[in-house]
């Protein structure tokens, strides 16, 4: 059976191997189209491109279980894999001896890696050379995250591809993508999304009114995927409390230790600089008078006293914070010296 690779589930999926035949998100019907015309044709590496949030890894996933399909069809009007024979049987319990799945592995200690490694990649060429009838997968993701050894690895698999055996990369930002493997690559980009398609279905699989929709789509750069998982994170559920915070520690009225502390017990460090990073970038744009994103707030008694510079210096530290995760560095710390810059942005 072919080793399994794979990093944490992504939040908001579905259960266990249900999300191979999960319903197709409206955007993609068209790439999906394109697609499985060319069956038995179908590319031996593929790569699906698109923004964070928009359905790409589960277009991979939807396409893995039909290529594997004992009973596929590419005529009917659903043309999802049936659900019922044995080769989705092993789908639903994610034992298909067919499919492999490369993603950064995590640690013995819980520690995500930033790097697809090459012997993660090595583990291709037993499965690609593999001898018998059907159909081969590989899904690898993000693919950005190869690290160079990796990418040169993975450019041999591409050169040389066996038959009925199909790659699927899926990526966010396919340009990190050496260009001598997007050359072997045919992209099929699934998530352009339309402005009214993302609010019809947020509106439809989120019960938020249009208003709410729009402000989870301003937050979420415009992915729906991202927006419905967004709409129940404790950052966003926090940013009035948050506003109300940072008003009184301008004024002087609650001190940045005390402060720290109380946010250090409500919010993670990344959930928290996520929160800075819309708060700061709203009040740099009302600050000069262009429209926020977070329409439900007042930014108006914030940036009365606050210099446009120092917020963007502090938009900058924000930013390193961010970048500074992956390192050991101390989260108090982090917490205390952004909270002492919070409140001294004064002109």
């Amino acid at each position: 059976m072919a080793k399994k690779i794979q990093a944490a589930v992504t939040p908001g999926s579905a259960p266990q191997g249900q999300h191979y035949f999960a319903s197709r998100l409206p955007w993609q019907q068209e790439p999906w189209q394109r697609l499985i015309s060319r069956f038995p044709k179908i590319p031996h590496a593929i790569l699906l491109s698109g923004i964070p949030g928009t359905g790409k890894r589960q277009f991979a996933d939807q396409l893995a279980a039909w290529l594997l399909c004992l009973n596929r069809s590419s005529t009917d009007n659903h043309q999802h894999a049936c659900g019922e024979c044995p080769s989705c049987q092993w789908l639903k319990a994610d034992t298909h001896p067919s499919l492999l799945r490369i993603s950064p592995e995590v640690d013995n200690k819980g520690k995500l890696s930033q790097f697809i490694k090459i012997d993660q990649i090595r583990e291709l060429m037993p499965f690609v050379q593999q001898t018998g009838k059907g159909w081969r997968v590989i899904i690898i993701e993000p693919a950005e995250n190869l690290n160079i050894a990796a990418a040169n690895a993975l450019l041999k698999t591409l050169e040389e591809p066996g038959e009925q055996v199909t790659l699927i990369l899926v990526s966010d930002q396919p340009l990190q993508l050496p260009a001598t493997i997007r050359s072997r690559l045919q992209q099929y980009r699934v998530g352009e999304v339309s402005h009214q398609q993302a609010l019809t279905y947020l509106t439809a699989n989120g019960n938020f009114d249009p208003a709410q929709s729009q402000l989870l789509l301003n937050l979420s750069g415009g992915a729906p995927l991202a927006a419905l998982v967004m709409a129940e994170q404790p950052e966003f559920l926090a940013r009035q409390d948050w506003i109300n915070d940072w008003q009184k520690l301008l004024e002087q009225r609650l001190s940045p230790v005390t402060l720290s502390g109380n946010w250090q017990k409500r919010l993670s460090l990344p959930e928290w600089l996520n929160l800075l990073q819309w708060m700061i970038r709203d009040a740099i744009a009302a600050h000069m008078n262009q429209p926020v994103r977070q329409t439900d707030l007042n930014f108006t008694p914030i940036i009365k006293s606050i210099s446009i510079e120092q917020l963007f210096n502090l938009q900058q530290q924000i930013l390193s914070a961010i970048h500074g995760q992956t390192q050991n560095i101390q989260s108090s710390l982090v917490y205390d010296s952004l909270m002492m810059q919070l409140m001294n942005l004064h002109d």
